[in-house]
């Protein structure tokens, strides 16, 4: 009897996991509904802090005795490393980005001067065609930036308010995050409970252990794409700097590391700004720049990505591209970020029904297959 109840569990774990997929893409779509969740925004970043801080307050509790004393600790050195990295970093991009804009009436004048007199490399290009679209839209360029800018100036009020917004948001998730992390054991319990009240004692226990995977799948991943954005960072860095031999290198290489957090298409992503300025400083470097990032990207997302992701999570390469793939089509850069984790826990639940019906089920021939 117990086993036809395991085996009806796990059976139903599939057809959940679809009806899940297709509310959760409704509600991505409803306007109303993402409303909501901006508003959950503070709750949502302090449920993130308290799971990332988690790990490094239980190693502080090995070393301190009351816990108060080891979440202080977690937080000081969470917001030490952040304050110091923005202490060494920050002034090197203000100048960066000061001189970006102090040379962009040169940059201009150096495209212009490309397209004027095209290296003999490029000669089977259509040079004056492009000059001459490149001339069209450059008032077009010049006046939306204008226009941008002086409504930011005239925002500056409503971009006070945001930043505010955003400060106040940041606290709050930081107060519920200690809350969380100081009764986490009461939280617990009562997410037991609420599970217990509503399931069966069998469905129950699958469920609270489908949840500690998914949590540990989270944390996993989000180490793993750290790790792996450093990398890429640091790789970029040293390629725009020392191989091709670019203006800005930390500034471009900075945010291409931010975008790489974006599974798969990251770097891509973070490339395009690179490319851009590259194209605007040194016309003729503007090819080595994109073959460098296309190549980066394929870097990334094929060998260095998979690889770490895998071996956080258990995947192989192919499933972690695919769940990208997909949930990128579903739900755009969000599902992108989160599909890694969820197809972790798809295929621990799979596995786990896998392996139940290995158990109770004569299957001689798999056997002799994979003994051959």
């Amino acid at each position: 009897m117990d086993e036809k109840k395991n085996s009806r569990y796990y059976l139903t774990y599939i057809p959940i996991f679809i009806v899940l997929v297709v509310i959760f893409k409704f509600i991505y779509l409803d306007n109303g509904l993402s409303k909501i969740f901006n508003i959950l925004v503070p709750i949502l970043t302090g449920i993130f802090l308290a799971m990332i801080l988690n790990p490094l307050m239980k190693a502080f509790r090995k070393v301190f005795r009351f816990k108060l004393i080891a979440i202080i600790m977690a937080y000081a050195t969470f917001i030490s490393f952040i304050m110091l990295v923005a202490f060494i970093i920050t002034p090197q991009i203000a100048r960066s980005i000061t001189a970006l804009i102090r040379d962009l009436p040169r940059l201009i004048a150096g495209v212009e001067s490309f397209f004027q007199n095209p290296p003999e490399f490029l000669d089977f290009l259509e040079t004056e065609e492009i000059y001459g679209y490149y001339q069209s839209i450059i008032p077009e360029i010049v006046a939306r930036t204008t226009l941008l800018i002086n409504s930011l100036a005239n925002r500056t009020l409503a971009s006070a308010i945001n930043v505010v917004y955003a400060i106040i948001n940041f606290i709050i998730a930081i107060v519920i995050s200690v809350y969380l992390l100081w009764d986490k054991g009461t939280f617990k319990k009562l997410y037991q409970k609420v599970i217990y009240s509503f399931f069966e004692k069998e469905t129950s226990n699958q469920i609270i252990k489908l949840a500690a995977e998914l949590n540990q799948n989270v944390i996993r991943f989000i180490i793993g794409k750290i790790i792996d954005s450093t990398i890429i960072g640091l790789i970029a860095y040293v390629g725009i700097r020392y191989m091709i031999k670019a203006e800005y290198p930390l500034i471009l290489a900075l945010i291409i590391g931010i975008a790489n957090m974006i599974p798969y298409f990251g770097p891509l992503l973070g490339g395009v700004p690179a490319v851009i300025i590259t194209i605007l400083v040194d016309p003729g470097k503007g090819l080595w720049m994109t073959l460098f990032i296309l190549a980066l990207q394929q870097f990334d997302g094929l060998i260095l990505g998979p690889k770490i992701l895998g071996i956080q999570l258990n995947l192989k390469p192919v499933w972690i591209i695919s769940a990208i793939i997909v949930g990128g089509g579903l739900y755009g850069v969000a599902g992108m970020f989160f599909a890694t984790p969820i197809a972790a826990l798809v295929k621990t639940i799979m596995n786990n029904y896998m392996e139940f019906k290995l158990m109770h089920e004569e299957f001689d021939f798999i056997k002799k297959e994979s003994d051959s």
